[in-house]
């Protein structure tokens, strides 16, 4: 119910937003620590997730056996058999294949043995089959027969119980008729046969922790029934999963924990809670360690532990996202989702204290007495990571590197962490990425997630440059293998701010294209162009194609427009050349991109024509456009507009207004500083308030106002000044989060405080009505400029 609250909420947000998705949970979560990798594959649906029951997809399935049951078959046929027969006889065969002819060498066993109390139990086991699970009849037409045949069956599991030599044949057909009794609801008989043929002291088995679990479910003392589940969810990974899902974890621990008789008993229920506990686990941790401390659960649950701990410090360290689940350190503290990312970093600062908590434990740990010792000692080195000890966990990790040389999963995690701390034991302004990290991050090329945490440790240095090398290796097409291993990454930056239109990025171009300064980008594009020349495997790897660096050289002239510094963009865009723009985004040649946005090409000339309006301003001159066109175009008729030996001032400071109302969301040239345009465009960009509240257009307008000969034209500049200040307005409207609450009230307030509007209807009272009512007027008070 908890997550079906969190996906109503995720999803009535985005339908809000008309995105339709935003990313959480698996979507950001970061982690180094493979519990695969340190042979915890039995717990693996209770690896630490956000997804219900553990996160299958990356961690693999769990497999339908332990291997158990096939062991004391084995055992049983004095070790003559292979498991794999015994496994086929088990699961696959019916009654009709135990006979004397099957090749099978379990069974040819049996029957040269002639063990035939071994051969009728088998037999008797399949003709149980259908009848050990729940029979689901809507009808209810077979009902009271399974009922009745499964009595009859019981009936004979115990007659043949009393009369075998074997003792394990005997709890064998016991336990057959205890589950049988199970699907029966017949909980009375369980525990009475229970008593007969087992007890909870004296465990001698596999079959006994088997009839355990349904003495279990047939206990009336919840806290019994929980020492019960926590014994067979010790000793039975194939019962794990059930076995938690029965345990009565809202019973208080400690009232469970008195009716423990030993420190095993104490180890096993301590273990359970800590699966129900998602938030910090620590004393429970100290709790196991002291009762038990070989148990194999305790270092599965440090193994959650560091999960968690990842999720908390470098889901918001590397993305700024929150983690997938959020800490128990601020969990009773109402969280605002408009919270800056700078509240993140500093949530993740706390939980990196904790680390230091959980350092201290393992310091105190005998290694010698702990299951699994090499991953205490990676569980170690990660920790002083999170406490930022770069260089006690490097020689932690150097010590590790050579115990476990043989183990590829395990060095795979260790090495990872290793190329991180070497990273990030730098300073600021001085980091570079050594051979060393180059050859691990080459090794893990593939993995997006550490390549990308690599890019930010060094981005956090100053090291924009080898961070966006490594960024701009992930725009490439996901594969379904990526997508089922969340081998993605979704971002944000300290610059975000609340109402963007998207405040996460997901590709190196848009996030470089956001938050990179002009000289940034330029540094950037001289580092990938270095990288042509090189011929070791790295660079080979992480170079750029021309075609991506020449997107870089748009973009970096793109930036230097937005900041209207109009000679720097020129120059950029020149690089490139006419040809490049006219294939990208003329109109001319009809070949260019169709974005999910909406055209891209020039089909419009921003000096003459604006977007839904009636064109009134004759074309004197006809080019090709393109981004260096009309970037020229702009320079000369700004010169021109400045001259003051200049007669036609006012119209050319009206036509430098007209092209940059196009350059903004509002017209038909937008993408000379926008690479996407969407129904809402705030963003991070440095001119996001020039975007989206045209401020240079209505500066033009006015200056064309100053320098108009006639009221007409003065009047038509104080209108095309109000539709500027109109934008600004909105804008701000929007920025106060008040964008859904736009109606006539807001359009006449609007009104009222257009100071432009007020003084065409104070001035100019008679071309007032004409120029507000309708845009076909324009034309006429464009031609009376003179």
């Amino acid at each position: 119910m908890k997550k079906l609250s969190i996906f109503t909420a995720i999803l009535l947000n985005n339908l809000l937003f008309a995105c339709g998705f935003y990313p959480y949970g698996e979507d950001v979560r970061f982690h180094f620590l493979n519990p695969d990798s340190f042979g915890f594959q039995n717990y693996n649906m209770f690896y630490y997730s956000s997804a219900s029951f553990g996160d299958t997809y990356f961690y693999g399935e769990n497999k339908n056996s332990d291997g158990k049951n096939e062991e004391i078959w084995r055992k049983y046929c004095k070790n003559k058999v292979s498991a794999e027969d015994i496994h086929e006889v088990l699961m696959h065969f019916n009654i009709n294949q135990i006979n004397s002819d099957n090749s099978n060498s379990f069974i040819k066993y049996l029957f040269l043995t002639k063990d035939f109390e071994a051969i009728n139990y088998l037999k008797f086991a399949k003709s149980c089959e259908f009848f050990n699970t729940w029979v689901d009849d809507p009808w209810e037409r077979n009902e009271k027969t399974v009922i009745v045949n499964r009595e009859n069956i019981i009936n004979k599991a115990i007659l043949f119980s009393e009369n075998v030599k074997s003792l394990e044949l005997r709890k064998r057909y016991s336990f057959l008729a205890i589950r049988m009794m199970f699907y029966n609801n017949d909980f009375k008989g369980i525990n009475r046969l229970y008593n007969q043929n087992y007890a909870v002291e004296k465990q001698d088995g596999i079959i006994d922790v088997w009839a355990l679990y349904f003495k279990a479910i047939a206990e009336q003392d919840p806290a019994l029934s929980n020492i019960y589940f926590a014994k067979v969810f010790a000793e039975c990974p194939e019962k794990r999963f059930v076995s938690w899902q029965y345990f009565k974890s809202k019973i208080p621990k400690q009232e469970v924990l008195k009716k423990t008789k030993n420190k095993a008993e104490k180890s096993n229920v301590l273990m359970v809670y800590g699966l129900y506990n998602s938030g910090k686990d620590l004393e429970n941790l100290k709790q196991i360690y002291i009762n038990n401390p070989s148990s194999e659960g305790l270092s599965f649950l440090l193994s959650r532990e560091i999960n968690k701990l990842e999720d908390w410090v470098f889901t918001p360290y590397y993305t700024l996202f929150d983690p997938s689940m959020i800490s128990p350190y601020y969990s009773d503290k109402k969280i605002d989702e408009s919270e800056s990312v700078k509240t993140v970093l500093q949530r993740s600062e706390s939980d990196r204290k904790y680390a230091s908590e959980v350092l201290q434990f393992i310091n105190s740990v005998d290694l010698s007495k702990v299951k699994n010792p090499d991953f205490w000692r990676f569980a170690k080195a990660e920790l002083l990571f999170m406490s930022r000890k770069y260089d006690e966990s490097l020689a932690q990790i150097s010590q590790l590197e050579k115990s476990v040389s043989g183990n590829s999963k395990m060095l795979e995690n260790i090495e990872q962490i290793k190329a991180l701390n070497l990273l990030a034991t730098q300073k600021k302004d001085g980091a570079f990425i050594s051979e060393s990290v180059k050859n691990i991050i080459l090794k893990y090329k593939n993995n997006r997630r550490f390549v990308f945490a690599c890019g930010r440790e060094l981005e956090y240095l100053g090291n924009t440059d080898d961070a966006a090398i490594l960024y701009a290796s992930f725009d490439k097409p996901y594969s379904e293998n990526d997508y089922q291993n969340f081998n993605y990454v979704y971002y944000k930056s300290l610059k975000n701010k609340k109402l963007t239109y998207e405040d996460y990025f997901t590709d190196a171009f848009n996030y470089i294209d956001a938050i990179y300064s002009p000289e940034q980008v330029s540094d950037f594009i001289k580092k990938a162009q270095s990288l042509e020349s090189k011929t070791d495997e790295f660079s080979r790897y992480f170079k750029l194609n021309k075609s991506s660096i020449q997107s870089f050289y748009d973009l970096l002239a793109t930036k230097y427009l937005r900041q209207n510094k109009l000679d720097f963009a020129l120059y950029n865009f020149k690089k490139l050349g006419a040809d490049f723009y006219e294939n990208q985004y003329s109109a001319w040649e009809r070949n260019s991109r169709n974005s999910y946005f909406g055209s891209v090409y020039f089909d419009q000339n921003p000096f003459y024509q604006l977007k839904y309006t009636p064109d009134f301003i004759s074309e004197k001159e006809a080019f090709k456009l393109n981004k260096i066109s009309i970037t020229e175009k702009l320079i000369e008729y700004i010169s021109k507009a400045e001259n003051p030996n200049e007669k036609d001032r006012d119209y050319y400071y009206f036509l430098v207004a007209n092209s940059y109302y196009n350059m903004s969301q509002f017209g038909n040239v937008w993408m000379m500083k926008r690479y996407f345009k969407g129904s809402r465009n705030f963003s991070v960009r440095e001119d996001d308030e020039e975007f989206n509240a045209s401020k240079l257009a209505a500066k033009y307008y006015e200056k064309a106002f100053q320098y108009a000969k006639t009221d007409k034209f003065k009047a038509l500049c104080l209108r095309m000044m109000g539709r500027c200040e109109n934008n600004r307005l909105d804008y701000l409207y929007e920025q106060n989060e008040q964008y859904f609450y736009k109606d006539s009230l807001y359009t006449e307030k609007r009104l009222a405080k257009n100071k432009y509007y007020q003084k065409l209807m104070k001035e100019y009272p008679k071309d007032y009505e004409n120029l507000m009512s309708n845009c076909d007027f324009f034309e006429s008070y464009f031609k009376a400029r003179r």
